[in-house]
This record gives structure tokens, sequence and C-alpha cells, in this order.
């Protein structure tokens, strides 16, 4: 696997209109990258009939929690893949627990899906660069994900939809394991930019 990274140099005004395309005006770049990693899946939730002004509150609440949370994502206070993995699994832990007792039926999953996503988004408009533990950050699962890394990795597809995880260890880190042992020494969230890219430009051609 080539793991040389290439940079480019973009004109600036392009790169902020591109971002605006993408996620809006961003005053605020938690409320932005938050917001989209929540449209990223909010499709896959159950509201029953919950109200829209406590479907806004449950979004603001996870928001706030996430924009306190991750700055804290330094190598003074993460050092080691064992420390983020613990992070991870609490802040799940905080964004279902929310859902659950606003009676919404929330997973696992579909935490995953907003803090991965999350994360990634922070990354890739440059307000978060996760120097010193970038090596540490997790896959967004999805089905996309789980059709690269079948096609490229020999992983086997899962058999229960991502969005009705409910078992962290058995069904989410099991998979993060498989792919990163697979992956070797290559960044996670770095194949993932990569092999996403390659698959949705076959997928363009197609």
């Amino acid at each position: 696997m080539n793991t040389e990274i290439t940079y480019t140099t973009v004109d600036t005004d392009a790169l902020d209109f591109l971002k605006v395309i993408y996620f809006g005006a961003i005053t605020n770049p938690y409320e932005a990258a938050s917001k989209r990693a929540y449209l990223d899946m909010n499709r896959t939730i159950r509201f029953n009939g919950l109200p829209e002004g406590k479907r806004t509150e449950l979004r603001s609440a996870v928001t706030a929690i996430l924009e306190k949370e991750i700055p804290l994502l330094t190598p003074e206070i993460i050092k080691s893949q064992k420390d983020y993995d613990a992070w991870h699994f609490a802040r799940c832990v905080n964004i279902r627990s929310l859902y659950r007792e606003a009676g919404v039926e929330f997973h696992f999953g579909q935490a995953q899906k907003w803090l991965n996503m999350m994360i990634k988004y922070l990354y890739m408009i440059g307000e978060c660069t996760f120097d010193g533990i970038f090596q540490y950050l997790h896959i967004p699962l999805d089905n996309y994900v789980f059709d690269v890394a079948q096609k490229e990795l020999g992983i086997k597809r899962p058999k229960v939809a991502w969005s009705r995880w409910d078992d962290y260890d058995r069904q989410y880190w099991s998979y993060q394991k498989e792919l990163r042992t697979k992956i070797h020494d290559y960044p996670p969230l770095r194949w993932e930019f990569k092999y996403w890219m390659k698959e949705a430009r076959q997928l363009t051609v197609e």
C-alpha cells in the first residue's frame, strides 16, 4: 500500500467557496461539522413523533458535548490507542444516552457515525489537525466503507445494518480492529480518505 501523502496548493478563496457549498456559513466550525455529520446519519433515526423542537434540543446538546470534548484530543491527554478508544466509547455513550433518555431508539452505530464524521469534517476544514494522535482516529463505518473494505481488504460485509449496531465491542470495535489488522501501520482515517475517493471515482465512471 502506497503510504505517501501528496500535498498541493489551493487558492484560499476557492477553498473557502467549497467549504461554504458543503458546510454552509462556517461561523462556528464545530456546529458546522456536527450539523453535516448529523445529516449523514439522521435518516436512520426513528423519532416516532418527537417534536421538532426536542429534536433540535438534542442535536444542540450533542454538539455542545463534542465541542467541549474534541479539543481535548491532544498528545498530552491522549497518549495511546487505548486512551483514544476509551474517549471514543465514552462519547458514544453520551450521544446514545441523550437520545435514549428522550425516548428515541438510538444505537451505538448511529453514535459512531455522527462522532467519527464530525472529527473527519473538522480535520477536512482545517479546524483540528489532530497532530500526534491522527493515527488513533477511527473510520466512520457505513455501507460505503463496508463495500470498499470487502473489495480492497477482503473483510466480509456485516449482516446487521451499521445503524442498528448496539454492541459497541462485538460489532463496532470488532470491525474497527479487523480494519486496522488488514491496513497494518497505515492511519485508518487516511486509508478511508484514499479508498473512499477511489471507490467514488469508479462508481462515477460506471
